[in-house]
């Protein structure tokens, strides 16, 4: 092998050298990226939902009560009726009201 072809393989090596550096270092900042939004500060729970009370009709027995996102699902039975109230997390309207009933 001659000087010459020696001195072109080096000058591959120090650049291939050079290019996993730069792609190191871009995948570096991708994971810190990653990391910093899933450990930043975030709203607690009770800053989303203002609600000081939720109306349901009287004797009202709530089964289960799930916030999603920006609404409160409540199920609950009245007098052997059950159904599944959609309540605003915000205001405390009643969205949508879906009765449960058997086949």
């Amino acid at each position: 092998m001659t000087d010459e072809a020696r001195a072109v393989i080096g000058k591959a090596r120090r650049s291939f050298g050079f290019s996993m550096s730069i792609l190191i270092l871009g995948f570096m900042a991708i994971v810190l990226a990653l990391v910093y939004r899933a450990t930043k500060d975030r709203e607690s729970a009770d800053d989303l939902y203002v609600l000081e009370s939720i109306v349901l009709p009287n004797g009202a027995e709530v089964i289960s009560m799930i916030p999603v996102r920006d609404v409160i699902a409540v199920t609950y039975s009245v007098e052997g009726q059950t159904a599944l109230r959609m309540i605003s997390a915000e205001t405390g309207e009643i969205l949508k009201e879906i009765p449960v009933v058997g086949e």
